[in-house]
C-alpha cells in the first residue's frame, strides 16, 4: 500500500508531494496531471509506464532525469532515479532502491504490485489477441519470476528462429536445422500456456463467486490449436515467420454466452473490464502477500451513477484503491480528495 508519493522533474511536475489514504480520489481539470501521478505510481511498481513506451519521454521539460520517492507496505522507502544526474553523461542510469538498499527489477516485481484500469483497457474486449495476451502476461509478470525468465527466453528463440527460417526459405540453411529450435520453442510455449490457463481457471472460479445478480455472466477461455510445431514447417518455412508458439493464442471473452468482443456493448465491455480488474487485485494479493494498490485513471466515464457504485465495490477493502477523474464524483466514506 502507497502512503506518500513524491514526483521529482516527472511530467509537468517540478517537486511534488502527494499523501495517500486507503481511498484516494484525485480530481481537478484535464491536463493538471491526474494521469501522471497514476504513471508515477505504475513505474514504480512494474518499471514501465502506462503511456510511453519511452521513460525519457516522462522527464519534465528541459530535465536530464527524473526521481520517484515513495513509502509503501510498512513504511518502507522505495525510490526510483532515471535519466542522467550531469550533462556530461551519455548512457541513461536507472537506479532503484528499496529499503535503502539497491535491487534489481527481477527481484523488485510484486514487493509493491498494482492494478491499472485505464480508458484504453477497454481494448481487453474490443482490440485485437495482441492485447488480451499482454493483459495475461502483465498479470503474470509480477506473481512469478520463472514466468518472467521463460518469455524473455520465448521471445529471443523466436527472433532467432525467424531468422533461420528466412535463411531455410532462401537455400542458405537446412531445414535440419531447424530441430533443436522446435524442440525449444515447444517447451517454452507448453509452459506460457500452463501458466495462462492456470490464471484463466482462477478467473472463471472468480466470477463464479463474486458475480451478482444483474452483473451478467462473464466467462474467458484460453485457445490456442492444439497442433505439434513440425505440423507448420512448410507453412513456416514459405512465410519465414513463426506460426506457431504463444504468440499466436488467444483469450475469449464471453459475457452471458455471447462473445463480449462482437456483442457487448461500451458499458458492458467497462464492467467487464472492472471485473477482470477486481479478480487480478485478488490474485495479485493471493500470490504475492502484499497489499494491492489498484490505479482506477478515468474508470467511471461512460457510467451511471449505479454502476460507478458496483464498480468499486468490486475491490475488497483490503486492497488501496486511487481514483482519477476531472467530474466531480459523489463517494461514499471514507475516500480522501486530492485536487490538482
Amino acid at each position: 500500500m502507497l502512503s506518500t508519493l513524491t514526483l521529482e522533474s516527472f511530467r509537468n511536475f517540478r517537486k511534488k508531494e502527494f499523501h495517500f489514504t486507503p481511498r484516494s480520489f484525485i480530481t481537478g481539470a484535464n491536463g493538471v496531471g491526474k494521469s501522471s501521478v497514476l504513471e508515477a505510481v505504475r513505474v514504480l511498481s512494474v518499471g514501465k509506464s502506462f503511456r510511453t513506451s519511452r521513460l525519457d519521454e516522462a522527464v519534465s521539460f528541459e530535465g536530464r532525469y527524473f526521481r520517484l520517492k515513495a513509502t509503501i507496505q510498512t513504511n518502507q522507502d522505495l525510490e526510483l532515479f532515471y535519466g542522467n544526474q550531469f550533462e556530461t553523461e551519455e548512457v541513461k542510469e536507472r537506479r532503484l532502491t528499496f529499503g535503502g538498499n539497491p535491487v534489481s527489477w527481477a527481484d523488485f516485481l510484486g514487493a509493491f504490485p498494482t492494478v491499472l484500469f485505464t480508458p484504453n483497457d477497454l481494448d481487453i474486449i474490443l482490440g485485437s489477441p495482441d492485447g488480451r495476451r499482454k493483459y495475461l502476461d502483465s498479470v503474470l509478470w509480477q506473481v512469478s519470476a520463472e514466468y518472467r525468465r521463460i518469455q524473455v527466453e520465448f521471445w529471443q528463440v523466436l527472433r532467432e528462429r525467424s531468422a533461420l527460417l528466412f535463411m531455410v526459405k532462401i537455400n542458405r540453411a537446412s531445414s535440419e536445422e531447424l530441430s533443436p529450435w522446435n524442440e525449444l520453442i515447444s517447451k517454452l510455449t507448453s509452459a506460457i500456456r500452463l501458466s495462462r490457463a492456470g490464471y484463466v481457471d482462477y478467473l472463471n472460479a472468480w466470477f463464479g463467486a463474486n458475480l451478482k445478480e444483474g452483473d451478467g455472466r462473464i466467462e474467458v477461455e484460453y485457445q490456442f490449436e492444439a497442433k505439434q510445431v513440425g505440423e507448420y514447417s512448410a507453412q513456416e518455412i514459405k512465410s519465414a515467420q513463426n506460426l506457431f508458439g504463444a504468440h499466436r493464442d488467444e483469450l475469449i471473452i464471453k459475457f452471458d454466452d455471447f462473445s463480449a468482443r462482437r456483442f457487448a456493448s461500451r458499458g458492458q465491455s467497462r464492467l467487464a473490464v472492472a471485473h477482470l480488474k477486481a479478480a487480478e487485485a485478488d490474485y495479485l494479493l493471493e500470490k504475492t502477500g502484499n497489499p494491492v494498490t489498484v490505479l482506477l485513471d478515468d474508470a467511471m466515464s461512460e457510467l451511471d451513477s449505479k454502476n460507478t457504485l458496483r464498480l468499486l465495490e468490486l475491490f475488497k477493502d483490503e486492497h488501496q484503491l486511487i481514483l482519477t477523474s476531472a467530474e466531480p464524483l459523489k463517494l461514499p466514506e471514507p475516500w480522501s480528495t486530492i485536487k490538482l
